[in-house]
């Protein structure tokens, strides 16, 4: 059913007297809210959000989602959104009980719903209390369908992302939404999905990047677009951390061992922040105690990948892996081992280190720039030169003891 044509001659969709202002395709117009009846609307499986849960249902109910009927279908989105963020949806569900609906969404013209997915849910449930409230206020785009798939991303990325005060995607979902739509499908080239989003194209390649991290370690998880496990356990910090430990490894052997052994940690956890434990990493790589770290980090993925074994992982498996203490001591160990190994070696490469940069801030001072100083500046600059050589002498005594 159209919304602006059938909806409005059966009464399912009614003209208020409001308007709700949009940036669409760089286009900046006033457009009518209408009351749409809560049955004629579904929610958006292009949406971001709801791509992780979508791949979590497949999963676990070993069916596709978008085969069930519209009602089943919003039924089971609508919990997902619920057991996402309990407490804001109760939230907002007794803002709306009490003022009712005050932030218009925005509707495709055939129901399908691209912004509002929270309040939409919120109606739903009060509507089951309360049969007066059965109506949903919202923007109908009337040129735009969700047979044009390309169109309504743009349009949810333009509506989502790119206005003001939005409440921004969970980083994994921004993820899953990067990989599906540039990466595996080709539907929006980067530029596209930059300008789409107001960002920059720069950094849309960096989250292509992490996309990309994001599927190889769902592969080694022998979970392969299972996005839900990677929302659960909070990939988007540590797989940020890869760009920099891996440009410091020399060749693609040993680039493809470090990324598998921080896939490795990110599923043990061996420490309470799993970002700040593979920023580690980068400290080890490229030193001498990388060889040592890597052999022993080795061994404990060998443990790892015989316990997961070769079914998918699972959160619940994930967390039973969490808990045995001898696995996540072999990943301790050598990551304590080798932090502490590189830790040392930079306090004792402090006394050169200091003592050559000492030596260029006094070449830095210049004869020319001695005469432009007044009188109390000179005998300040000559006091201190006079401590410095003190120190200096005093240093010098301290290693000719030692030789």
């Amino acid at each position: 059913m159209r919304l602006l044509e059938e909806g409005i001659q059966y009464g399912y969709v009614q003209l208020t007297e409001q308007k709700v202002k949009h940036t669409i395709e760089d286009v900046t117009k006033l457009y009518p809210v209408y009351r749409i009846r809560l049955d004629q609307l579904f929610y958006n499986d292009q949406n971001d959000r709801i791509a992780t849960w979508v791949s979590e249902y497949n999963s676990t109910e070993g069916k596709d989602l978008r085969m069930l009927s519209v009602e089943e279908y919003n039924k089971v989105i609508e919990d997902f959104i619920v057991n996402s963020n309990t407490d804001a949806i109760r939230s907002t569900e007794k803002n709306i009980e009490l003022v009712g609906q005050r932030v218009p969404g925005v509707v495709l013209n055939d129901g399908r719903v691209i912004d509002g997915n929270r309040r939409l849910t919120c109606l739903r449930r009060i509507a089951r209390k309360n049969t007066s409230v059965g109506w949903f206020e919202a923007a109908i785009l009337d040129d735009a369908t969700s047979s044009d798939a390309k169109r309504v991303k743009m349009l949810e990325l333009a509506i989502q992302l790119g206005e003001e005060d939005k409440v921004d995607y969970d980083p994994v979902e921004k993820l899953v939404g990067i990989y599906n739509d540039v990466i595996k499908t080709g539907l929006l080239t980067p530029a596209e999905y930059a300008k789409a989003a107001d960002m920059k194209e720069a950094d849309v390649n960096k989250l292509i990047e992490r996309a990309n991290y994001m599927e190889d370690f769902l592969e080694f998880a022998n979970a392969k677009e299972q996005y839900h496990l990677a929302r659960e356990l909070m990939v988007d910090g540590p797989l940020g951390e890869l760009p920099g430990i891996l440009k410091k490894e020399k060749s693609e052997r040993d680039k493809a061992l470090m990324k598998r052994l921080v896939f490795a940690n990110i599923i043990v956890q061996p420490e309470g922040d799993i970002t700040r434990c593979v920023r580690k990493f980068k400290k080890i790589a490229g030193t001498d105690a990388e060889p040592s770290f890597r052999a022993e980090e080795q061994t404990a993925m060998a443990s790892l990948v015989d316990r997961m074994g070769s079914s998918p992982l699972t959160k619940e498996k994930v967390r039973a892996l969490r808990a045995e203490e001898r696995l996540v001591r072999q990943f301790q160990r050598p990551l304590e081992k080798a932090d502490e190994v590189v830790h040392r070696e930079r306090l004792l490469a402090t006394p050169v280190k200091k003592s050559r940069e000492a030596q260029q801030c006094l070449e830095q001072i210049l004869p020319e720039m001695l005469a432009r100083l007044s009188p109390y500046d000179r005998r300040d600059v000559r006091q201190t030169l006079t401590d410095v050589i003190k120190l200096a002498r005093k240093r010098i005594e301290e290693l000719d003891e030692l030789d």
